[in-house]
């Protein structure tokens, strides 16, 4: 998985749906650990992966969703300090 492509193409989906923000999505890792922020949010990392197992397919669920989803809670929580 090429999670700097992933983070570009979520980064551009951002740019084209609501123009500059002045946050975005980045990716860090120390050779060990991955890790997907959106500003100074932690959407994810890969210690601590709560993408959900797919039998069939014997896989996690595709990423790209999966970091969409996060992000999607994440707003909705900051929703609640709204004035």
């Amino acid at each position: 998985m090429n999670y700097l492509e992933i983070i570009n193409e979520l980064n551009q989906e951002l740019y084209v749906k609501v123009g500059e923000i002045g946050r975005d999505f980045s990716y860090s890792t120390n050779g060990y650990l991955d890790i997907v922020n959106f500003g100074e949010i932690m959407i994810w990392n890969s210690e601590m992966d709560e993408r959900e197992w797919i039998e069939d397919k014997n896989d996690y669920e595709p990423f790209k969703p999966f970091i969409k989803r996060m992000y999607n809670q994440e707003i909705e929580k900051l929703q609640l300090f709204k004035f």
